[in-house]
């Protein structure tokens, strides 16, 4: 069941609390001994508190690291893999950001919010992150309607944009968030039905696109957002339960898949969350409500459909799962 009140989409599921992800582009991938290349699917499963890695979309090597009743995380949202294969995690329930360097918790550090957060989170849109190619971490706040970004994990020249609004620089409840190699950064502007980019952390050129609606140029409650190796950017466009691809900030050659659907038939999503591409080209995308799951496909027209994950807390199953990130 599904409503709307004050203008946020509001998801109803039997088992599960909504969430929202964040965006990523990936490198291409370190090559095994054998020669071959490995890309490794990370997942935020948010409900379970804990960070899952697979080998591939049957499940292999399934390993994790947290769950529920401890501390290790509270509600991770995002998660990103540098270039050193170091893992971060973007928390909702701590408001903090971890880097671990790997998945047995080693070298554990942690980053806080700069002061007390100035409002309460959205449960819907989340807290993300993203590394650059120069090793900047950026970070959502959705609570306090901003957007960060760090050198490295001591907090080196921390510089925030952003504050509550609908107009430049302006952000309610910024969720996933990417930045192009040139620097510019992008945002999906959750309950601003939009995506935003701006050129540096003064908001310098601030170009945005999108407005409330279910047609072309349209989003309701965008959240992930990535961008591909051509500079295409794609957005889970989560209250349309589908996943939109344009060449640029005008909407050139705007591209959907997806339709409402809890069955696990191709082309049916039900609140896409997190996105990802591979070295590939391939599209990832969690889905937070009722699917509890990870899909998939080759391209944008859903070509070699694949699911991972049911509903649950054990091996091979998530509880809304959030960011995906795959290297």
């Amino acid at each position: 069941m599904r409503f709307t009140v004050g203008g946020l989409l509001l998801i109803v599921a039997a088992a599960a609390v909504l969430a929202a992800a964040r965006g990523c582009r990936t490198e291409p991938p370190p090559e095994v001994p054998t020669g071959r290349p490995r890309e490794r699917i990370y997942v935020a499963d948010w409900g379970n508190h804990r960070v899952v890695r697979i080998d591939d979309m049957d499940g292999t090597n399934w390993t994790t690291l947290g769950s529920p009743g401890e501390s290790t995380f509270r509600f991770p949202v995002g998660v990103h893999v540098d270039a050193a294969g170091r893992v971060y995690v973007s928390e909702q329930r701590h408001d903090r950001l971890t880097r671990i360097d790997d998945l047995l918790g080693t070298n554990r550090t942690t980053l806080p919010p700069a002061g007390s957060p100035r409002g309460r989170p959205n449960k819907f849109a989340g807290s993300w992150v993203f590394v650059d190619d120069r090793g900047r971490v950026y970070r959502t706040y959705d609570g306090d309607h901003r957007v960060e970004r760090v050198d490295d994990m001591a907090g080196t020249n921390r510089a925030a944009f952003g504050t509550e609004g609908s107009g430049p620089g302006r952000f309610r409840y910024p969720a996933g968030v990417c930045a192009d190699p040139g620097g510019r950064v992008y945002v999906a502007d959750f309950d601003n039905f939009r995506v935003v980019r701006f050129d540096d952390m003064t908001g310098a050129n601030w170009t945005a696109y999108g407005e409330y609606g279910t047609g072309v140029g349209q989003f309701i409650n965008p959240c992930g957002v990535c961008l591909d190796a051509r500079g295409r950017l794609y957005v889970a466009d989560q209250g349309n339960d589908r996943v939109v691809r344009i060449d640029d900030m005008t909407g050139a050659n705007w591209t959907a898949v997806g339709t409402f659907g809890t069955e696990r038939r191709p082309g049916l999503l039900y609140a896409p969350c997190g996105v990802c591409v591979d070295a590939a080209g391939r599209i990832y995308v969690t889905e937070t409500s009722s699917n509890h799951r990870v899909v998939r496909m080759d391209d944008m027209t859903g070509a070699n459909w694949t699911t991972f994950g049911t509903g649950g807390s054990g091996r091979g199953e998530f509880a809304s799962p959030m960011g995906v990130f795959v290297r």
